[in-house]
């Protein structure tokens, strides 16, 4: 049923149009990521909206359903952007877990809808929905177990990105910067990946105030045994900072490294000029501008090196600063683009009790960006950073490659919070007897429990279809061989997950089996959609 509401109005769709057009969204965002899921995944072409660029080859799940921005088809295009952003929102959040999301979402709603079809109460039905996913979870979380050696790393790298290089590089990071290091990946202008391991801590996009302080190479500057001025405000009073200087130089210092906001030419030329006469050795270096930014550095600089930042509205008043507010480094250094420092003098304790802080503060992030920014703190504060410098032939390859490459250290990251289960949809069949063992007598619930319990052989019947395997003849050997047991889509045998090294993030297949349940009970229990005649897209779910 359609109701028009004038010409120049939006029109309000009801029942039984809703759920069929509804549902029909929901089934082309699946279909167009389910051919991604698995070692063998089948790529999807996308046609740019400009002529001038040329058409993308993707595997991505997540990425595929960020280009679907709109699909022009009144309630299914509301459908398909409902699956759009819950399925980007899993990618953003844990890295990996979009095309089951999808694929999960899509069984949950078909087997749902039938029993709706058939008079099932749908609101009794979210609920039963929610009471079967729930154990799920737990139980996923309770079967976990963590990654420790080398070899087990490499081999959770391989079962991601079925790249060896890659693989057996990202085994060997992760095994030497442990679970809390942060890990770069960076364009090469060479053939080869390669990695490199930085020593300390270093910050990016913020470099020296000025070249003046680099002596004849003009690249960068050092400083060696260095005391550590935080000002998190401009410099520009000039006989203040000489005050300030003068009052280091009688503690004993002769490197002075000084953090801050911004400097006045007059106050970088006469720090120059003492530099340069060898009176003292100074590296002014310049804060990052964003003000978050700036706090977080701030922060961890000061329980590095143990000092104390001085903090100010614009102009800093140095005649607030004293000598018990420097913090120290074993070696300074800074270039145009970046600074950082080697063995700065901190309290051992300060900076265990800030590591634990932060690591407690993974889970309350918001998205993926905000993890990524905690782990990267955390890599500068335990020393363990490693760069990834991916090199390929051509341009086009070098962009998979790096695609590839920043998924997969996502991806182990997420391995590293919450351990491993066997792989390949394996895990979720074996929950499967746990919402069939759930009693209730409402109808709707076992119906909702029924809808839950089918939806976890999905994506094992998707990793079937795309090696051109029979899906329910490998559900049903896969039940036979007992529980761990899946299909190695490279051999097309059933196998242990495990001893294979087919294996899966706990963390992601929760957060995947939570999302594809909510949007499965949001489109469930809709039943009348407004849509305006021109909606607003946008590329950004």
């Amino acid at each position: 049923m359609t109701k028009t509401l004038g010409n120049n109005r939006p029109s309000v769709e009801f029942q039984p149009r809703v759920h069929h057009d509804l549902l029909r969204g929901i089934d082309l965002i699946a279909e167009v990521v389910r051919p991604t899921i698995g070692p063998l995944p089948r790529n999807v072409g996308y046609e740019r909206i400009t002529r001038d660029r040329t058409p993308e080859v993707l595997s991505d799940a997540g990425t595929l359903a960020r280009r679907i921005i709109e699909i022009g088809d009144g309630v299914s295009d509301v459908g398909a952007m409902l699956l759009r952003q819950a399925v980007w929102q899993v990618s953003d959040k844990v890295g990996d877990g979009s095309a089951t999301t999808a694929v999960l979402a899509q069984a949950m709603l078909h087997h749902a809808y039938r029993s709706v079809a058939a008079g099932a109460n749908a609101m009794r039905m979210r609920e039963g929905i929610r009471l079967a996913v729930e154990p799920v979870i737990a139980q996923l979380k309770a079967i976990a177990k963590p990654v420790t050696t080398q070899k087990e790393l490499t081999q959770v790298a391989r079962s991601y990105c079925h790249d060896n290089e890659l693989a057996d590089m990202l085994g060997e990071i992760y095994n030497i910067i442990g679970s809390s290091g942060y890990v770069e990946v960076q364009d090469s202008s060479g053939r080869k990946i390669e990695r490199e391991y930085v020593e300390g801590a270093y910050w990016r996009n913020t470099g020296w105030v000025s070249s003046a302080f680099s002596g004849m190479t003009m690249r960068r500057a050092e400083l060696q045994d260095a005391a550590v001025m935080l000002v998190d405000g401009r410099i520009s009073d000039v006989e203040a900072l000489a005050r300030t200087v003068g009052n280091i130089m009688n503690a004993g210092y002769t490197s002075i490294g000084i953090i801050c906001n911004g400097m006045s030419e007059a106050v970088i030329s006469v720090l120059a000029t003492n530099h340069n006469k060898g009176t003292f050795k100074c590296l002014p270096i310049q804060a990052p501008a964003s003000s978050s930014d700036r706090k977080f550095m701030f922060d961890d600089i000061c329980v590095m090196t143990g000092g104390t930042v001085l903090a100010a509205d614009t102009e800093a008043d140095l005649s607030l600063f004293s000598i018990e507010m420097l913090g120290k480094a074993r070696r300074l250094w800074a270039d145009t683009l970046q600074f950082g420092f080697v063995s700065g003098k901190g309290s051992p304790k300060a900076v265990r009790a800030h590591i634990t802080t932060l690591r407690k503060s993974i889970p309350n992030a918001n998205d993926k960006n905000e993890v990524e920014a905690i782990r990267k703190r955390l890599g500068r504060l335990t020393g363990g950073t490693a760069m990834i410098s991916i090199g390929a032939q051509t341009e086009a390859e070098q962009k998979l490659r790096k695609d590839i490459a920043e998924r997969s250290v996502h991806f182990m990251n997420t391995v590293s919070e919450s351990g491993l289960v066997a792989g390949g949809g394996a895990a979720l069949l074996d929950c499967q007897d746990i919402v069939q063992a759930l009693e209730s007598d409402d109808v709707d619930m076992k119906a909702a429990f029924n809808a839950v319990a089918r939806a976890l052989e999905e994506p094992m019947r998707a990793l079937a279809a795309n090696a051109g395997l029979p899906e329910s003849a490998t559900i049903a050997r896969a039940r036979r061989a007992g529980k761990g047991h899946g299909l190695n889509v490279l051999t097309g045998e059933i196998v242990d997950m495990a001893e294979a090294g087919i294996l899966d993030s706990a963390n992601v297949l929760a957060h995947a089996l939570a999302t594809a349940a909510s949007v499965t009970s949001m489109v469930l229990t809709t039943d009348v959609v407004v849509r305006h005649r021109k909606p607003l897209t946008s590329a950004q779910p």
